[in-house]
């Protein structure tokens, strides 16, 4: 099986053979596989030229040790985008990812509304209303803005592993719509 997989990796649509040729096989694969691998995550960034000086940055992951780097390339084939790069730091981790609004939009959400998640299913719920939102441009307002950022702290463990807290955010933002 391994010298079969090393010779099958090196094409996605190769890989499509362990799924019988079902599309859908492998659809629920990847939805589990993301599951426990894949996070849904909307930073907050600092962006001066921005309306309130913030920008909401909705991204999907996938995370790999590199060895398995076909793992991701099968995510790259099914959503037919994103990007794969090392993560950075000293681990052997890749890292599948989708920033681009019009693609999540577009690709992401209709994939999970179809094969729904099951562990990562309040998180993806979230970011689903947050990128919703965002086409219908509610973070152009400031009460929209706001909404939005509340919704994103409490998605991944309550916002814990965040530079700065939305408190921070909310008086930074006050701060430049009175000057």
């Amino acid at each position: 099986m391994n010298n079969q997989m090393n010779n099958q990796t090196n094409n996605p649509k190769n890989l499509l053979k362990l799924f019988h040729g079902k599309r859908k096989y492998l659809n629920y694969f990847i939805a589990g596989f993301v599951d426990g691998e894949g996070s849904f995550s909307v930073a907050i960034i600092r962006h001066p030229t921005q309306k309130f000086g913030w920008m909401i940055n909705p991204v999907f992951q996938v995370y790999q040790h590199k060895k398995y780097r076909y793992a991701l390339e099968l995510c790259k084939f099914v959503f037919e985008t994103g990007r794969i790069y090392r993560k950075s730091g000293t681990h052997p981790v890749l890292n599948f990812s989708v920033d681009s609004r019009r693609n999540i939009v577009e690709k992401i959400i209709p994939f999970f509304d179809r094969y729904p998640l099951l562990v990562k299913r309040e998180s993806y719920l979230k970011f689903r209303q947050i990128l919703m939102a965002m086409e219908r441009k509610e973070h152009h307002t400031l009460d929209g803005f706001k909404r939005l950022v509340n919704i994103a702290y409490t998605m991944n463990d309550m916002g814990k592993q965040r530079k700065y807290s939305k408190e921070y955010i909310f008086s930074e933002i006050e701060r430049k719509i009175s000057t």
